[in-house]
């Protein structure tokens, strides 16, 4: 149920009693509703749990819309109320996804991901899921990736007893071997949690972006994460490889990207993520 004091900052924001309150899917973080005013829909996320969490995916969105190569839902507005971040967006009526929504979704990410930027990181750290995602300004792929993405959540691991010292022994053989593994990587701003559940297709086979976990990184990182629960047609990848081709051996790289987020599962949901996690990492060590 929308909270009281939410509703009322609502009403008063539109100038308009809401009406038509329905709770709708938020993800397992945030309470999310669908709203309607003198028949405009709107959606509207809170979350009194994780400080900064929306304002942090706000960031986001602000600077995906920033490049002007793929959507967005426009910010309607965003306050704090209470102990709750709130964001209002738009409703956005899920579309068709044809072969052309595919083909857009393709091309508008690759154009994202053209998109110059000069390290890797972000001007803040942020989360992916409920958890903090260090963010600093390191100039090297190798080394971002070692100590701002696994490393972090390695130690985290650690600390929930899921790693044993034989297992922290194969990432370290991995690091060592990341020289041999990993082409020259440039950054580009990338949504950082690109799973099938974090865009949409919605009216004229239009593309949204949503809940990002934004920062630069190499944009091989962005693709490898949509094969990890799968869910994106063969049109898509077509179409991004030809606007944006893939160096060479990309496929070989997968499982060594989506450790991360294989990591970030195991830390959010348990240890039923251990072999996925160490599958992947002896395609490389061991």
């Amino acid at each position: 149920m929308l909270p009281k004091s939410i509703e009322n900052q609502l009403n008063s924001f539109h100038g308009k009693e809401i009406y038509h309150i329905q709770s709708v899917d938020g993800g397992s973080i945030n309470e999310a509703f669908r709203y309607s005013v003198e028949g405009d829909d709107f959606f509207v996320k809170c979350n009194n749990q994780v400080p900064g969490i929306i304002a942090k995916e706000l960031d986001g969105l602000k600077a995906i819309a920033k490049l002007d190569c793929i959507a967005t839902p426009e910010i309607i507005t965003f306050e704090k109320i209470d102990d709750y971040e709130v964001l209002v967006l738009p409703f956005i009526s899920a579309g068709l996804k044809t072969p052309n929504a595919w083909e857009n979704f393709g091309e508008q990410l690759a154009l994202m991901h053209k998109q110059p930027a000069h390290y890797f990181g972000w001007h803040q750290s942020n989360f992916i899921g409920n958890l903090h995602q260090s963010n600093e300004d390191i100039p090297n792929f190798i080394d971002f990736f070692i100590n701002q993405r696994l490393l972090p959540q390695i130690e985290l691991a650690q600390k929930n007893a899921y790693l044993s010292t034989a297992d922290i022994g194969l990432f370290e053989q991995l690091f060592q071997k990341l020289n041999e593994i990993l082409p020259d990587a440039k950054p580009s701003l990338v949504h950082g949690d690109l799973w099938s559940g974090n865009f949409m297709i919605g009216e004229n086979e239009k593309p949204y972006l949503i809940d990002p976990s934004i920062h630069y990184n190499f944009r091989e990182t962005d693709i490898a994460f949509t094969h990890l629960f799968g869910g994106f047609d063969t049109k898509f990848y077509e179409t991004y490889n030809h606007h944006c081709p893939l160096e060479p051996d990309f496929q070989n790289r997968i499982s060594l990207y989506n450790i991360y987020p294989l990591l970030i599962h195991m830390n959010l949901f348990g240890s039923a993520y251990y072999g996925s996690v160490i599958s992947n990492l002896k395609q490389y060590v061991g």
